[in-house]
């Protein structure tokens, strides 16, 4: 019996590769064309082709492959080996794509893009070895149009083999100076950029259940990276296992017991996307790769076999995305234009957040709020779990005991700048209650998941032989579920009245921790009427003064004793939307395990488009924060990436994380800062009660840059006392003896540290801003890989990889370095790398506000690209230390805006806060756009939406829009209202001269009442003696209110420009001035 014999159940990728290299799977011996096959009205092979795939069995039809372009460097490989006639496939995608049909979605993205393209089929002769599918653009309008091929498909006839063929442009790295006086060549070769391996296609039936591996090459020099959640322990894979399977495992552990250094284990979400750089070495090639199914994904990634990469689905069609583009960032736009980018979210999202599970009072809650305000740390949200809820009933307040007067409490937190969000989870509490309408209203209108479980053909499994499975501390467990029930009340009940009673809702519940949980029914948010209904619930919560939410237990995570994998049963039966135009069939039904992910999406889905009909949300952004869905869930939610824990190992892994999660796309990613859970878990007799004070420093540090940055624990009785950073001063003051000598240095730095980074992060929020509404035209993260920013420097996937582990770029200008290491290990001291060949300057902008925000202080000087050093980056609570506790670089001729820091990011009418724009030395031209808006407003957002057949673009600058555009899945209530200033600083090195261009490229928003009238410029000069820079300032384009002065102790020269009508009228504004 092998692993696939039971084909319903959660398999660890070992066993699933077993059965693979075991020969238990079907491949094709020959690949046939059929013109029969391929007829021209069909809209499928519009950009694409069917195959035959012959296996050398004479026994029934042979199954068909499908191979399109979605653009002309993107392809997908869609393969269902029950599917053996061209009606079988249709032009609907599955959900995670942002178009109905591949059709629409090419003529949408066509004419945003404005380009115009086709594909050709040739089946050349019998004795040609291969089929070509390409890609051809056309050019301009000129006759005869020229024709440009982009990309080649070859699809071998003998066996299984395809190879892609494009054009790529040497990189030009290592190439010596041109000769004087004459113009660079460029030379470009066709090159395989993505190819199949060993048998390429295999598939195995068992029962109504299809699995299908794809094999493809790994050439021998490229480096991987992405990976989505799993992507944490090494940015840069080696060989490695993974398991996409979105599952409630807490601290990382449950599935292996190895700790979250384990890649093996499933995580919270699944967004199965890695990109594979160096493929090429020497060209502009990149390659990615999606995996569309909603089932469980193994990955062998050179495990087995070291050149070869396996991609194995356990349920449903095979849907393979390739991605080639000369750029990361340019694969990062192109699987973003087509899963979609995050909605323009509120400013609040990037200020710095507090939640707790035991903040289950008024009281509590109040005093957290009070507590950041009095001791002078900035916070804009307070998480509240479940404890609001009254009884643990979804929609709830407990206003008549833990949360008395709530609408009041909600109004006071945003007296102080504070926006309340409450824990929701997908269950809806059964215990009956008068009151409780949503529960009411589920069982009237059939909202809830009935049980109903899968029949294989051979009848539904007898109820006394059902099992559950699930993981926990590496071992596999086997649950009863007729004889164990939960531990929280009301969880006893008869499990053989319900099994298969399609007439009862399917009933399960969710634990809380020991005997905190309800029983409950789950809503079938795989139907479009109940996600409308979903969406309905939240008027109670927003009504009282909610602002976002924070969506939790997102599988849906269900006590163990009550489904799979702490999950639904695998067998019940749910409805599935996998396929857009296929809503509400009753032959959706399909197995949970199937199309196991779905429900998280849908859920994110219903809450957003939910949140947006409410009549008090009118006209503003909403946000949720979402534990774990699929890939495209960013469309509508941030995500947070589970329950860690306070270790070291998981402070490693974080940072990776959030810069895995934004190689796909995603803007809005962090991990709960501090870690949710004691080091020991729920022992907390090994790990402690509270965080180490040295490791929430740091974690503090390294989250003070990234996009998600929420202090996030579990303080319910008997876990953790504290972990709010003013709270370590009190805890010690209260119980000085009760720490060692050696410790109390580290127990009195976490205040005035954490401190200092949070207002630092709150002086930037402006840099952070700009990225994330930049993110809506190029789907690029906040905070950066370098490999993002600085792919020239071909040493950072060598000698210098290690790097890409614990440094982060934010936007394209400021380098962040944090220390992720104890003291003990180098003493405080780290190693820093600066990619090449750009230069560099030690970050030198400051927090105090009591003096000219233009001070700072003096810029050091240049520090070449590709330099090795290391600093002393010690933990030490003095002032004037604390800018080295987390090392950071601005690279050369960087553009960097700080802003006044404030307790919170909202603004405050009749009190402006001005921006400075710093501008540094260098010796390239460089470019920041900087959007400016009211933070708040759903019009704020640029747009380029559907009406009818035609895309709708009112975004237009002086490019007229073309080659820049937001996602065409927008919300439809964006207006374009914001202003983009654009600053281009370009040098010449020649004169000594700098000159900064400020171009309005869009001005629907007056910022005046936010920024105030004056836009003040500090250029920052390296070490000189002033007197040998000219002194001069010149202003062409701009006949307003200016004003200059040069500062010689801090060596800058400073400029405020008018920003009312007079700068708006130029459009163009140059100020030169020496270097």
């Amino acid at each position: 019996m092998t692993y696939l014999a039971d084909s319903h159940s959660f398999l660890l990728p070992e066993e699933f590769f077993e059965s693979f290299h075991q020969g238990d799977f079907t491949s094709s011996t020959r690949v046939t064309y059929r013109p029969e096959d391929n007829i021209s009205s069909n809209p499928v092979i519009t950009t694409g082709a069917f195959l035959r795939l012959s296996t050398g069995d004479s026994g029934g039809l042979e199954p068909l492959l499908l191979i399109q372009f979605v653009r002309p460097k993107v392809w997908r490989i869609r393969f269902d080996p029950n599917s053996t006639h061209p009606g079988d496939y249709d032009d609907y995608n599955s959900r995670t794509i942002i178009s109905d049909t591949l059709t629409n979605l090419r003529d949408i993205l066509d004419k945003v893009e404005g380009i115009e393209w086709e594909t050709e089929f040739i089946a050349g002769s019998e004795t040609d070895q291969f089929y070509i599918l390409r890609s051809v653009l056309y050019g301009n309008d000129a006759e005869p149009r020229e024709r440009t091929t982009i990309s080649e498909i070859l699809v071998y006839k003998e066996c299984f083999k395809i190879q892609v063929v494009r054009c790529v442009n040497e990189s030009g790295v290592a190439d010596p100076p041109d000769s004087q006086g004459a113009q660079k060549a460029l030379h470009s070769q066709r090159k395989i950029v993505w190819e199949t391996a060993g048998v390429g296609l295999s598939w195995k039936k068992t029962g109504t259940a299809a699995a299908t591996v794809l094999t493809s090459k790994k050439p021998g020099l490229a480096r991987y990276m992405g990976w989505g959640e799993q992507g944490g322990k090494e940015l840069l894979k080696k060989s490695t296992l993974m398991n996409y399977f979105n599952f409630d495992n807490m601290t990382y552990s449950s599935v292996y017991g190895q700790g979250p250094l384990d890649e093996r284990e499933p995580l919270y979400h699944s967004e199965p996307f890695w990109l594979e750089l160096n493929g090429l070495p020497n060209y502009k090639s990149q390659v990615a790769t999606f995996v569309d199914n909603y089932s469980q994904i193994c990955v062998d990634f050179c495990v087995n076999h070291g050149g070869e990469i396996n991609v194995g689905t356990r349920f449903g069609p095979l849907q393979y995305f390739v991605f080639a583009g000369d750029s990361v960032a340019e694969i990062i736009y192109l699987y973003s234009s087509i899963i979609g980018r995050a909605r323009l979210k509120p400013r609040y999202v990037l200020g710095h957040h507090q939640g707790c599970y035991g903040y289950d009072t008024r009281n509590k809650v109040l005093k957290a709020a009070y507590g950041y305000v009095d001791r002078d740390i900035p916070l804009d949200g307070i998480h509240i779990d479940v404890d609001l809820q009254e009884d643990y009933r979804t929609f709830t307040i407990d206003s008549e005991r833990r949360f008395a007067r709530p609408r009041e409490m909600f109004n006071e937190l945003r007296g102080l700048g504070i926006k309340s969000c409450t824990n929701i989870t997908p269950v809806i509490n059964l215990n009956p209650s008068d009151t409780y309408n949503t529960l009411q209203e589920g069982h009237k209108h059939g909202h809830f998941i009935m049980d109903k479980r899968y029949d294989d053909g051979s009848g539904v499994v007898p109820v006394h032989k059902v099992e559950y499975i699930c993981y926990e501390g590496g071992v596999k467990l086997f649950i009863d579920p007729v004889n164990e029930t939960g531990q929280f009340p009301g969880a006893e009940y008869d499990f053989t009245q319900y099994y298969n009673n399609p007439k009862l809702a399917y009933r399960g519940g969710v634990g809380y921790g020991g005997t905190l949980g309800a029983p409950g029914h789950y809503p079938n948010l795989n139907n479009a009427n109940t996600r409308k209904w979903w969406g309905e619930q939240y008027k109670y919560l927003f009504d009282h003064g909610l602002e976002f939410i924070w969506q939790d237990m997102t599988t849906p995570a269900i006590a163990k004793e009550y489904g799979d994998m702490k999950g639904l049963p695998f067998r019940l039966m749910v409805e599935s939307d996998c396929w857009s135009g296929k809503d509400d069939s009753p032959e959706q039904m399909k197995p949970a395990i199937e199309i196991w992910s779905l429900y998280s999406y849908n859920l994110h889905k219903a809450t957003y488009e939910g949140l947006n009909k409410l009549e008090s949300r009118k006209g503003r952004r909403n946000f949720i924060i979402g534990r774990g869905s699929y890939a495209g869930a960013n469309k509508w939610a941030g995500l947070w990436t589970g329950d860690n824990a306070s270790t070291w190992d998981h402070l490693h892994i974080s940072v990776n994380q959030v810069l895995s999660l934004g190689i796909s796309g995603n803007e809005i990613v962090g991990t709960d800062v501090g870690g949710f859970m004691p080091a020991g878990g729920f022992d907390t007799s090994t790990g402690g009660r509270w965080a180490e004070p040295e490791l929430l420093i740091r974690w503090y540090c390294a989250y003070s840059m990234l996009p998600w940055f929420r202090n996030h624990y579990h303080g319910k009785r008997g876990m953790k006392l504290f972990q709010e950073p003013y709270a370590f001063t009190d805890h010690f003051n209260s119980n000085p003896s009760g720490v060692p000598e050696k410790d109390r240095y580290l127990w009195l730095s976490v205040e005035p540290i954490c401190r200092y980074y949070v207002k630092l992060r709150y002086s930037l929020i402006q840099l952070l801003y700009d990225a994330m509404f930049e993110h809506q035209f190029n789907g690029l993260p906040i905070a950066r890989s370098l490999v993002i920013t600085d792919s020239e420097d071909s040493s950072l996937l060598g000698e210098q990889d290690w790097v890409l582990d614990n440094e982060y770029m934010v936007r394209n200008d400021l380098l962040v370095c944090p220390v992720m290491h104890q003291q003990s290990v180098a003493g405080g001291h780290r190693s820093i790398y600066l990619p090449q060949p750009d230069g560099w300057y030690k970050f030198n902008l400051r927090i105090d506000n009591d003096g000219p925000r233009h001070h700072g202080v003096p810029l050091g000087e240049r520090i070449p690209g590709g330099s090795k050093f290391e600093v002393d980056a010690h933990i030490a609570s003095e002032p004037a230390f604390l800018p080295n506790i987390t090392p950071m670089f601005v690279r050369e001729g960087g553009i960097i805006p700080q802003i006044e820091v404030r307790q919170h990011t909202d603004h405050i009418p009749g009190k402006v806060n001005p921006i400075f724009i710093h501008l540094y030395p260098g010796r390239k031209t460089n470019c920041y756009s900087m959007f400016l808006d009211d933070g708040v407003s759903r019009d704020s957002a640029p747009n380029a939406y559907i009406d009818g057949e035609n895309v709708i673009m009112t975004y237009v600058g002086i490019d007229e829009g073309r080659g820049r555009f937001a996602d065409v899945d927008t919300d439809p209530e964006a207006r374009n209202k914001f202003r983009e200033i654009v600053f281009e600083q370009s040098f010449n090195l020649q004169e000594g001269t700098r000159t900064l261009t400020i171009t309005v490229l869009r001005d629907n928003f007056d910022p005046s009442d936010y920024i105030g009238k004056v836009l003040t410029l500090v250029f920052w000069h390296e070490p000189a003696n002033s007197q040998e820079r000219s002194q001069e300032v010149r202003y062409e384009g701009y006949t307003g209110t200016h004003h200059h002065c040069h500062h010689e102790k801090h060596n800058n020269t400073v400029v405020r420009l008018s920003l009312s009508s007079d700068l708006n009228k130029c459009r163009k504004v140059m100020v030169v001035l020496g270097m």
